[in-house]
């Protein structure tokens, strides 16, 4: 409920003295982050602290704003097409921290490492806050000639060949401020260091708002090539058996949406259109790790509104699959995100990074 009511104030829904307080306080924590940003970028870029370069090639997958703007289904597609062009691929996360790579129960990633390496089980997944290490690690144990930086348009301790920014149509700048005040991780200005933008959720999104961020982006920068793409929903997976059946499934069914994604009206909006009465949605805040008790008083509302079944997002199902809760039909929704304009602008950046030499 507060973080609703945060969102509320961050997105100019709320109006008083209050409203306007609190506004004033979150601007005034902006500035010592905005001063850090600052130290950073320019100890980078005038030599100070030093960028490390790999003997393999790099592509960064991430964004400039907090929430669900689709790196991770972004990261998997790219690792896929790797993997077509015959490359040995490995993942480098952030996770929670620590430097630990993926393995079973291990607290210390995230619940994207979790989907990707259930996704993508030929892909060495490590997480951790040293990514140069984990990359190193890569290299040597695995063998691998590219690297992919999950969230890494932050990190930029390790060198790379293709930046890719991930900008979502439903807030794609923020508000234009910084957090806490807004929801931009580091100034706009920043998107200079970008060499690809993919719009995703653009299925979502007026037309007007994406011809406004196509303005916002070519008058940042001009220089990199915009694309526009959204998410796809693949196929349904029940809980219970691990049987998968295709998402039109979901058309007519009272369902009862449960998720802790940074973006959950994308959920709500990809659930309705495919035809899902969706009687509830639940909503925790991203990255909620379930309980048993949570889950089992889901189970009980849902019967109460007699639900055909629980949707969750793929990110939730990681988390919930733990809990061995089977008493009812849970299935999770796995999406893809598919390029919709500026294919051959995506393809033409990889074939470009994969054709360089790696020294250069």
């Amino acid at each position: 409920m507060l973080k609703e009511y945060y969102l509320s104030i961050l997105y100019g829904q709320q109006r008083g003295f209050i409203a306007a307080l609190i506004k004033s306080t979150l601007s005034a924590f902006t500035y010592p982050y905005s001063a850090v940003l600052n130290t950073r970028d320019f100890l980078y870029k005038n030599g100070v602290v030093k960028s490390t370069r790999l003997p393999v090639k790099v592509i960064s997958i991430g964004n400039i704003t907090t929430g669900g703007t689709g790196k991770t289904p972004l990261v998997e597609s790219m690792a896929r097409c790797l993997l077509e062009k015959n490359k040995k691929v490995a993942i480098l996360s952030r996770g929670y921290g620590g430097n630990n790579s993926l393995q079973e129960n291990n607290d210390n990633v995230n619940d994207e490492c979790l989907i990707l390496r259930e996704n993508l089980q030929d892909v060495t997944v490590l997480a951790g806050k040293d990514r140069v290490s984990n990359g190193e690690k890569a290299i040597r144990e695995s063998g691998v000639d590219c690297l992919l930086l999950d969230d890494g348009f932050q990190h930029l301790k390790l060198k790379r060949d293709l930046d890719i920014v991930v900008i979502d149509s439903l807030n794609p700048f923020g508000g234009e401020k910084l957090i806490p005040r807004g929801s931009l991780r580091e100034p706009l200005k920043n998107l200079r260091r970008a060499d690809l933008f993919i719009i995703s959720h653009c299925n979502q999104s007026k037309e007007q708002t994406i011809k406004s961020i196509y303005t916002k982006l070519n008058y940042v920068n001009n220089d990199a090539p915009v694309c526009e793409s959204i998410h796809s929903p693949v196929h349904i997976e029940n809980l219970r058996d691990g049987s998968v059946q295709r998402p039109e499934w979901l058309k007519g069914k009272r369902i009862y949406g449960l998720s802790a994604i940074g973006n959950p009206e994308s959920f709500t909006y990809t659930l309705k259109e495919l035809g899902a009465d969706l009687i509830k949605h639940r909503k925790f805040h991203d990255h909620h790790n379930y309980n048993r008790k949570e889950i089992t008083d889901i189970i009980s509302e849902a019967k109460s509104l007699n639900a055909d079944a629980i949707v969750v997002t793929q990110k939730d199902i990681v988390n919930i699959r733990k809990l061995d809760m089977k008493g009812f039909k849970i299935i999770s929704l796995k999406i893809e995100i598919q390029i919709t304009k500026g294919i051959e602008l995506y393809e033409e950046a990889i074939d470009r990074v994969l054709s360089l030499n790696v020294n250069n």
